[in-house]
This record gives structure tokens, C-alpha cells and sequence, in this order.
């Protein structure tokens, strides 16, 4: 892994900086490949639990470096959605299909491509300085990695509509109100919120956790009876699992000492 993208691991977390500030972290190949490795940790190494994706400099991203050669140069459809399939749907839908939480944390604007990946993560956390925007259309596109899919699932019709067929910039707290990102800290407290809300992820019951993210994802597009059966079912499982009947064990254990401490 180069410069462009650096790596700390603690505390369970994998955590990922985006590092091309005199670029504006727009996001290169390279980049993406070592976003895919780190993804591949997560998913196949149980002492890493949470993945957490940042920046350095004035903006998260401007979003991806066409000058790097993104796309297939020629006229073929085939070859383009070819392209788009195997390098930034395949890892977005790996970011959305891992069953451990990603989070994004974006200090500063977030545009394009940047945001289409930010739509895959599980959590998306934004500083007070945080600006999100989908300009495509400016180019005579539609953001067709998530940026209308995913944000549309997010936002709404309307929103979504606002961001990407009008090209509008939001503000982190507009963002905040439309359910695009869960949480807004203040610039100087984020990097410290982002940290701790990783670890809080981290230290949460695996099994519980991995369930929870595929039953979501699962029931939000089942009609209000399937969606029922779907939780039964996994709760089914997670009741029974060895998991769950090691943290109620210690609960009681936790209960009876305490009455013991009460009756002396």
C-alpha cells in the first residue's frame, strides 16, 4: 500500500486514510485496490471487526481521478459495463455485503464517486465542515456506481432528485436531515468521535452484529410480514447461539453477586 492510502490498525479496527491532499484525495485504482485488500482482511479475519474509511486535507474526496485511466477508453458499451462491474461495483457491493460494520468518515466535502462509496458504507459520519455533492450531471451523467440507487434507498425520491438530477451541494447538517449521514460532530471532536465510535462497534457481539446488518438489509425490501419473519429467523438462530448464552450467563452471574453483596 502506497502513500496515497495509509493504514492503522487498533483496537479491532482497521482504519484507512485516504492521503492525496494535493489531489484532493481523488480516488485512484491504486486506492481502490487497497481499499478491496483491507475489505478482504475485514471479511476473513475475526480480529478485525470494523473498517473505518477517512482523509487527510481540506476535502474527504473530490471523488474518482479521471485522469488515472478510470474508465475504458472506445465506443463498447460491453467493455464500459464490464469495467464498471469489476472494479467499483464489485468492491461497493462487498462493502454493503461484508458482515461487519464500515464506516465512513468524511472531515470535509465529499463528492462524486467518494460519496457513491460513502452510500455502500454502513455508517456515515461527517464533521461540521462536511459538504456532499453528486456533480455528474454537470458532465452529462448520472452517478451510476450508487450515487442514484443507494442514495435514492437513503434519501428518498426527492432528495435524491435534489442531489443528483439539480447537482446540488448539501451541507453536513442538510445531509444529517435527510438521512444521508447518522451523526454530525464538531470539526476539532471528530477525529476523537470517529475513534471511539469505531471501538464502541468493535467490542459489540459479533455474531449479534453480523445478523443485524443482514437482516436490515434483508427486510428493507420485504413487505411488513415477510420482514417479521425474517427477524424471527434470526433471532432463532442468535438465541441459541453460544454468543448469546455467554453474555446472559455473565449477566446472571453479574445479578447473583450483587444480591450476595446486598444479603452481607
Amino acid at each position: 500500500m502506497d502513500n496515497a492510502l495509509l493504514r492503522e490498525d487498533f483496537d479491532g479496527v482497521i482504519a484507512l486514510t485516504l492521503n492525496r491532499p494535493d489531489k484532493l484525495n481523488a480516488i485512484t485504482p491504486a486506492m481502490l485496490e487497497g481499499i478491496s485488500l483491507a475489505l478482504a482482511e475485514l471479511r476473513d479475519n475475526n480480529q478485525h471487526r470494523v473498517l473505518l474509511i477517512k482523509a487527510t486535507g481540506r476535502y474527504f474526496s473530490a471523488g474518482m481521478d479521471i485522469s488515472a485511466g478510470m474508465a475504458p477508453a472506445g465506443d463498447s458499451g460491453v467493455e464500459f459495463r464490464r469495467w464498471y462491474r469489476t472494479s467499483l461495483h464489485s468492491l461497493f457491493d462487498e462493502i454493503e455485503a461484508v458482515e461487519k460494520p464500515v464506516v465512513l468518515a468524511a472531515h470535509g466535502p465529499c463528492l462524486g464517486g467518494a460519496l457513491e462509496m460513502a452510500c455502500s458504507c454502513d455508517f456515515r459520519l461527517a464533521a461540521t465542515s462536511a459538504k456532499f455533492s453528486l456533480p455528474e450531471v454537470q458532465l452529462g451523467l448520472i452517478p451510476g456506481s450508487g450515487g442514484t440507487s443507494r442514495l435514492t434507498r437513503l434519501v428518498g425520491a426527492a432528495n435524491a432528485k435534489w442531489l443528483v438530477m439539480a447537482g446540488q451541494e448539501v451541507s453536513a447538517e442538510r445531509a444529517l436531515q435527510m438521512g444521508l449521514v447518522q451523526e454530525v460532530c464538531s470539526d476539532d471532536q471528530f477525529d476523537q468521535r470517529c475513534r471511539q465510535f469505531c471501538t464502541d462497534l468493535a467490542n459489540l457481539p459479533e455474531e449479534a452484529s453480523a445478523m443485524a446488518k443482514i437482516t436490515i438489509d434483508t427486510v428493507a425490501d420485504l413487505d411488513r410480514t415477510g420482514a417479521r419473519q425474517v427477524e424471527r429467523i434470526a433471532n432463532t438462530f442468535l438465541t441459541r447461539s453460544q454468543e448469546h448464552r455467554s453474555i446472559m450467563d455473565a449477566l446472571v452471574n453479574r445479578k447473583n453477586d450483587a444480591n450476595r453483596k446486598k444479603k452481607k
